[in-house]
This record gives structure tokens, sequence and C-alpha cells, in this order.
């Protein structure tokens, strides 16, 4: 065999490596795609008004930021720690909003509100908002009020938008 048949089979030889192996690295880069889409699937929490209560302060901000993404929400993050009063950052309709999640048995206080206004300016924020699985006491009703807070409690939560 001559050398110019020799090279021109290393051509080749090396075009179909190069065609098989970006050919495999597409179909890793979709099985990737497919897996994590079946792990946020799994991760979806069947929502009830027991769910809710039974869910621990991190599962709920990850609920919660999962519905606000159904929502029409975009640019979702969790703060998650050292959250200064902010534990999600959403944007919609050109509004940045601080949102403070509180998971309790018993009645929101004002501090919550507290929290997530103090903490609009750290974050670079619009507008804030609390969501509760509970409800929120009348004090906490009327800072928000005043402070151009909104409230979703567990009623507004469970009716609108879930």
């Amino acid at each position: 065999m001559s050398r110019s048949y020799r090279c021109r089979d290393l051509n080749l030889i090396f075009w179909i490596i190069v065609i098989v192996i970006t050919t495999l690295a597409r179909v890793v880069h979709i099985l990737i795609r497919v897996i994590r889409k079946l792990i946020f699937r799994r991760q979806n929490y069947a929502f009830n008004k027991t769910s809710m209560d039974t869910m621990d302060g991190l599962t709920f901000e990850r609920y919660i930021a999962q519905l606000l993404k159904k929502h029409g929400y975009i640019n979702i993050k969790l703060t998650e720690r050292y959250d200064y009063g902010v534990d999600i950052i959403a944007y919609k309709n050109s509004i940045t909003w601080g949102i403070q999640v509180k998971c309790y048995s018993g009645l929101v206080k004002a501090d919550a509100v507290r929290q997530v206004v103090t903490g609009l300016k750290k974050y670079k924020c619009d507008r804030a908002m609390v969501i509760t699985n509970s409800y929120f006491s009348n004090v906490a009703k009327e800072l928000a009020r005043c402070n151009d807070c909104a409230l979703a409690d567990r009623d507004m939560l469970f009716n609108r938008i879930c």
C-alpha cells in the first residue's frame, strides 16, 4: 500500500473519530438535560394545605421558588444563608422582588415584614413580599400596608398561587 493511501485512510479515520466523539458529546449533553429535568420533577412536591405544614423552612422556600417560576417570575435566586431578611429574589414585570418566606404554625408577626423591608436595599430590590403557610398578625398587616409590602398568607397561597 502506498503512502498516499495510508494518509487518506488515516485522514478518514480521523474524521470518523471526530464525528463519533461529537455525536457522543451531544448524546451525553441530552442525557444530562433529561436527567436534570427528571430530578427537578421528582423534587416538585404534591401541594395541599397539609403538605405545607410538614415542610421544613428551606424546603418551603424551594417550593415557593418553584411556584414563583410557574407564575411568571424570572431570575429566581434563593439567598439561603445569611439572607439579611430576604430569602428569595425574583423579577416580574420589571420589578425586583425581595421575598421573605415563613413556614410557621402560629401567626407571622411584624418582624417578618421588618426583615424583608430592611433587606431591600442590600439586594437592590424594588418591592417587598412576605409569603407564609400561616396567617399574619394585624400589626404585620398594618406595617406591610405602610411599607408597600405585599403579603400572601395560607389562603392566598392555596387559592391564588396554587
